[in-house]
């Protein structure tokens, strides 16, 4: 019965992808989100890191469920990403799990989801496409923070998304190589210029800009310093030291100047702070740097100098920031509404010699937070910021206060929070999904580990690192 129920299943699936190809799409979506949202309640842990893992690859295959015109899409990210979620609060109900200790960033993050929604409905491209896309662009990774917070409480728990993370790292590292050495690749979205310069690619694979490319990796980075200073197995060693060079290939082959800053921060804080790696971090990175500015000369006419010395993307930023900061003078508490940038700078002429068809947009997260909702949006970010600061800094304290050593990966959380906050500055992460999800989840992940290691009444320093 089981046999012929299959292969009665297999039959019909093929004929709906020969005769109704959007048919088979929809079945497609409905499965994999059935196998996952299984997969969630047989174990959690394991379901999550199959979702993270997965959803980047989402958009270009058939896993989401599209819906009729204005009507938001049952997407795979927020449909298994509620659905953990819901689960969650179950458990905590029934008390079969207990609620996260509840930090600094656990409070700040309602007062910005508040100020954004405040901003999303006021969007004027009207409240529905403001609340689904300031949903997506960052109350959906802030509920990844609350699912790893609750999911990743143990060191092994820490090692598995870690592990998950690298290797998702990979496969992102490796597509901007391919792609910019050999032209290919699998996932990429048409609409995206494919040149930045004669003989430099714009890469664009899986997430649709460099800078998101790049900024990734760089969040990744550290836990795969993190996992090669604790190693002890050669063979181990050895597949970490390629994969952190395939990490700084890909970084650096995007030809992405926020992402070479956010990988050079995530490498000079980790020689900061990593005791093991300092003398041997900082002399290579000063070494590199000094051999920059001698032989910039010889490096003017390659792409790697055509790139660092190009002015137009300079030029339009300072730009944007002066027609931004213009339009927040008029709206300064409450700002113009989610996404409604562009239309308002158009309409003071901003950029009308660029491409009539799209729509100018700030380049700069933190401007556009201000533009779209004022002091009030932009001031919970920055609350958002300084918790998540507070938060780390206190957890590192309480550990030396304990006389314990502060967990590696908890040092390893302030590259990654450099890392990912500083490049924001020369682009808008509201369209930099997949990152903001990896960034919060890190960052879950560290919070949670790092308060239940807090509990554990066995010493650090006779702990393998969970990372």
């Amino acid at each position: 019965m089981v046999a012929t129920t299959g292969i009665l299943a297999m039959g019909g699936y093929g004929w709906l992808l020969v005769f109704r190809p959007g048919d088979a799409e929809q079945l497609t979506a409905l499965a994999v989100m059935g196998f996952t949202a299984l997969a969630v309640m047989v174990n959690p842990l394991i379901g999550f890191l199959l979702w993270i893992f997965v959803v980047p690859f989402a958009q270009f295959l058939p896993f989401d469920i599209r819906m009729p015109a204005g009507v938001p899409d049952l997407g795979y990210a927020r449909m298994i990403g509620g659905f953990l979620v819901i689960l969650l609060l179950a458990q905590i109900a029934r008390r079969s799990r207990r609620l996260a200790p509840i930090t600094l960033v656990d409070v700040a993050i309602p007062l910005f989801g508040f100020a954004l929604m405040v901003a999303a409905v006021r969007s004027s491209n009207g409240w529905l496409w403001g609340v689904q896309s300031a949903f997506d662009a960052y109350l959906i990774p802030m509920l990844v923070y609350f699912i790893a917070r609750h999911l990743v409480q143990e060191r092994r728990a820490f090692a598995a998304f870690a592990v998950v993370m690298l290797a998702i790292g990979a496969v992102i590292a490796g597509m901007a190589v391919t792609e910019q050495l050999f032209g290919y690749s699998p996932f990429r979205v048409e609409s995206t210029s494919v040149d930045y310069a004669d003989g430099v690619r714009k890469v664009a694979g899986l997430l649709s800009n460099p800078a998101y490319i790049a900024v990734t990796i760089a969040i990744i980075l550290p836990l795969g310093v993190v996992k090669l200073t604790n190693s002890q197995n050669r063979q181990q060693q050895m597949t970490l030291l390629a994969i952190l060079i395939l990490f700084i290939a890909g970084i650096a082959l995007t030809y992405n100047r926020s992402g070479w800053v956010a990988g050079l921060l995530a490498l000079a804080i980790v020689a900061m702070l990593f005791p093991r790696l300092r003398k041997v971090l900082l002399p290579l990175l000063l070494i590199g740097g000094a051999a920059i500015v001698l032989l910039w000369g010889n490096l003017q006419d390659t792409a790697v100098g055509r790139r660092v010395s190009a002015s137009s993307p300079i030029d339009y930023r300072l730009e944007a920031l002066q027609t931004g900061l213009d339009i927040s003078a008029d709206e300064p508490l409450l700002g113009i509404g989610w996404g409604s940038f562009g239309r308002e700078a158009t309409q003071r002429g901003f950029r009308l010699g660029g491409n009539i068809h799209v729509l100018p947009t700030t380049h700069n997260t933190y401007l556009n937070l201000l533009v779209s909702g004022g002091y009030f949006l932009l001031g919970a970010f920055v609350l958002l910021i300084l918790a998540l600061c507070i938060t780390l800094f206190q957890l590192s304290m309480r550990f030396r206060r304990m006389g314990r050593r502060v967990p590696l990966y908890l040092l390893a959380a302030w590259a990654s929070l450099f890392a990912y906050f500083i490049p924001s500055a020369a682009f808008d992460n509201f369209f930099a999904i997949y990152t903001n999800i990896v960034f919060w989840g890190l960052m879950g992940a560290v919070i949670g580990t790092a308060l239940a290691e807090l509990n554990d009444p066995m010493p650090t320093e006779r702990l393998a690192d969970p990372a």
